[in-house]
């Protein structure tokens, strides 16, 4: 495939507007609301040729997978550090559902995005959303809740369920602004919501887990 003649030859500026696409899908996605924004409106917000999105990425979905590919690389390295960390199961799992919903306020589309790659992306790219991010995270926060059982801090349960029942209520308040203002009654999130929420959820998963 021929590259489009504003890509440049040097490789760094390549890598430059591959970067630049990336900040205003995001941007797009975080200022609209919605995961449904063009590749036109896309590439006029990053000032960049049409093309330039399948010759970067494939194609939409390719933009998408890549978006989803970076944020996962931070979410597992977090918890990464995380699982190796001096602490107890119960301060570990406290801790990884507040880093969550922390990430997912800052990447609100993010839950929403993995979730419709998987379930309308191409097998490919389900697959790949499963590798990179849905595998590894069950297991590792599964290897922390069979830690705590192992120490006492827990009681027994399945660790699998326990993940959906987490992920649930991590991502919940970021699903939409018309429920949290029917809910709670105004729509906006603010950092003094989400460090709430956070603290609130996290309380209740691990009391959920304790043994006594």
């Amino acid at each position: 495939m021929s590259r489009p003649s504003d890509a440049h030859s040097d490789p760094r500026n390549g890598q430059a507007t591959r970067e630049r696409i990336i900040d205003a899908a995001r941007e797009l996605m975080i200022e609209l609301g919605v995961l449904e924004v063009s590749v036109a409106e896309i590439t006029q917000r990053a000032g960049v040729n049409v093309a330039l999105v399948s010759y970067h990425f494939g194609g939409r979905e390719g933009l998408m997978l890549s978006i989803a590919r970076e944020d996962a690389r931070l979410a597992m390295s977090n918890l990464a550090r995380l699982k190796a960390a001096d602490l107890t199961a119960t301060e570990k799992i406290h801790n990884h559902v507040t880093g969550i919903i922390h990430a997912y306020y800052k990447r609100p589309y993010l839950n929403r995005l993995l979730q419709k790659l998987i379930r309308e992306g191409s097998p490919s790219a389900a697959e790949e959303v499963s590798d990179f991010f849905v595998r590894p995270v069950a297991e590792a926060r599964a290897a922390i809740i069979l830690e705590g059982m192992a120490s006492g801090e827990f009681r027994p349960v399945e660790p699998r369920l326990i993940g959906y029942a987490l992920e649930g209520a991590c991502a919940q308040i970021f699903t939409s602004s018309a429920s949290r203002e029917a809910v709670l009654g105004d729509g906006t999130l603010s950092p003094e919501l989400v460090a709430a929420y956070a603290k609130s959820t996290a309380d209740l998963i691990v009391r959920g887990l304790l043994s006594a």
